[in-house]
């Protein structure tokens, strides 16, 4: 804990020196503060933050001067932080305190993008001084976070409508299916592997065999045709892609042997075609506020879809399917997690393990002066590449901006998890956090559980929803009828205040809110950071809510009807 000295100032206020730097004049704080921040300029940001709390006397300045911004102060002494808020509590009324990355990480996922215009950054320069490493830090992880969460915006943007669409249609697998939340706990004691499709697969793909009795394999979709030609079973296979080409992984494949761990999202066909054992999940985040709060952000219509059908089991994601089944095994209960094919690198300069359906794809592709090397090349160098350390610490290999996040994930959550991560990849980028072994060596570490994986998922999986299906037909014949009330509501407005305030009331009133949206969503967002005349946002809006009722009504009609099937 730094020391901390307090003197009265001339003009009456207190100020502050710590480790010999004095935080305010030794005359008037107060001035001081509105000199400082009169030439500060946060530009059209919406949010101000503060590196240093000081006393407070510049955080009182920047709230007078800018009442409109939500301000954030970052504190790196904690003795200093509680002192200025006994001393003058009104400084930091309606501030955010940060005292950790998390805090910031847990501040930006709060804010409401709908009002969000950036990030200005304010220095309390003596503060800054004492901790410079602290703030920058501090700064990094705000920067980061509010571009993950933009980029998760644009991406609901981008697939939301997809996502409803295919969670519609797998709402008759859901009600007739096991659930993940059934092998949640499961196989305590049990090492869970996970075989991802990079490239160095091939390496050690045959041993999983040998385990296949010791540790509950679960494989992403892309690994599943290396394993098979490789005469590996895995226990699960897991997808959560919405997108149609999902499907070509499990082309030409016999699935009966293993189980499909299929995300409400993932590509209908998939789950149709699939011979084997059909597990439901869905992808929800977890986050705490910095009041300490937990929030659990789901999966778009999956709040409608769990009124009728219960809990599905979440599972949380960073991004790729790796990450997923990650928190998957967590959930499971496994002992240990075993990372294998993940290479987060173009090990070898290739991109995918020699097997999978896109290398595969690509040898019609091949000729005399175009062969598969070339072709993987070319892919990589349309891409932002650079060299990172590898498994081994060997020669550094190749990776990119995207990859490199997934990496940093598994570096975050290996640190969290409070198990063993042991990296038996054997080749891309080390992974900090996990431990470096080959499968080899581990093959024969891991005891004879008392009753097999497969036994263990066959066991737990005897039980399937019961009663659903009535509830089901239920809630969407009342959906229907909601959302063709909510068209009428549309055509009898006249102006955007009351059409928004009648939408929003109704869509809470009826149940149909988590339907809406993503149809209503760019909308909102659009209407809400833009200066739009009445008439105009009148207009967006109220076509946007026409357009959501038809294709809603339409998917809600087609879903009745297989419903009525079952």
């Amino acid at each position: 804990m730094n020391k901390l000295d307090l003197f009265e100032t001339r003009s009456g206020h207190k100020t502050a020196v710590v480790r010999g730097v004095r935080l305010h004049s030794a005359y008037d704080p107060v001035k001081e503060a509105q000199r400082a921040t009169d030439s500060f300029d946060p530009g059209r940001s919406s949010i101000i933050l503060v590196s240093g709390a000081g006393l407070g006397f510049h955080v009182s300045a920047l709230k007078n001067r800018f009442p409109q911004h939500i301000i954030a102060v970052s504190e790196a002494d904690s003795n200093l932080l509680k002192t200025a808020l006994k001393l003058y509590p009104k400084y930091f009324s309606g501030c955010s305190l940060i005292t950790s990355p998390q805090n910031a990480a847990e501040f930006i996922e709060a804010i409401d993008l709908k009002n969000f215009k950036g990030i200005s950054h304010y220095s309390h320069r003596p503060s800054f001084q004492l901790d410079p490493d602290f703030y920058r830090e501090i700064i990094e992880t705000a920067k980061n976070s509010s571009s993950s969460k933009i980029s998760d915006m644009l991406t609901r943007f981008e697939f939301e409508e997809r996502w409803v669409s295919n969670i519609f249609r797998n709402i008759p697998y859901l009600l007739t299916s096991s659930r993940i939340s059934q092998l949640f706990g499961a196989f305590k004691g049990i090492p869970g592997i996970i075989v991802s499709a990079g490239p160095s697969l091939r390496k050690n793909v045959h041993l999983l065999k040998k385990l296949r009795d010791r540790a509950l394999i679960l494989c992403v979709d892309t690994a599943l045709p290396v394993l098979k030609k490789s005469g590996v079973e895995p226990h699960i296979v897991m997808t959560l892609d919405a997108q149609k080409h999902s499907h070509r992984h499990f082309s030409g494949i016999d699935t009966s042997g293993t189980n499909l761990l299929a995300d409400m999202v993932s590509c209908t066909p998939v789950i149709r075609d699939f011979t084997g054992g059909i597990i439901i999940s869905t992808t929800s985040k977890y986050y705490a506020d910095t009041a300490g709060a937990t929030h659990r952000e789901t999966t778009p219509a999956i709040d409608w879809v769990e009124n009728f059908a219960g809990p599905i089991g979440d599972i949380q994601s960073g991004g790729s399917v790796a990450t997923s089944a990650f928190d998957a095994l967590l959930n499971m209960g496994c002992s240990s997690i075993i990372l294998v094919g993940q290479d987060l690198a173009y090990t070898g300069r290739e991109i995918h393990s020699s097997g999978t359906y896109h290398n595969d794809g690509w040898l019609p592709a091949c000729t005399r002066l175009n062969n598969l090397d070339t072709i993987n090349q070319q892919v990589i160098r349309k891409r932002k590449i650079f060299r990172t350390d590898s498994v081994g610490n060997s020669r550094p290999v190749i990776t990119d901006f995207v990859l490199n996040l997934y990496k940093g994930w598994f570096e975050d959550s290996s640190a969290k998890t409070g198990i063993d991560v042991i990296n038996s990849t054997e080749g891309g980028a080390r992974i900090k956090n996990t431990i470096e072994k080959p499968l080899a060596e581990i093959a024969g570490e891991f005891p004879k559980p008392l009753n097999k994986p497969e036994d263990i998922i066959r066991m737990k999986l005897q039980i399937k929803a019961e009663g659903c299906v009535d509830s089901a037909k239920i809630a969407v014949s009342a959906s229907i009828r909601s959302l063709e009330k909510l068209n009428i509501i549309a055509e009898s407005s006249n102006y955007f205040s009351e059409l928004k305030e009648k939408t929003d009331s109704f869509a809470k009133q009826s149940g149909i809110a988590p339907l809406l949206g993503p149809y209503l969503r760019k909308a909102d967002m659009h209407i809400s950071r833009r200066e739009i005349p009445d008439a105009e946002a009148f207009k967006m809006f109220k076509n946007e809510i026409l357009r959501a009722t038809g294709i809603l009504c339409r998917l809600l009609t087609d879903c009745s009807k297989t419903l009525n099937k079952i």
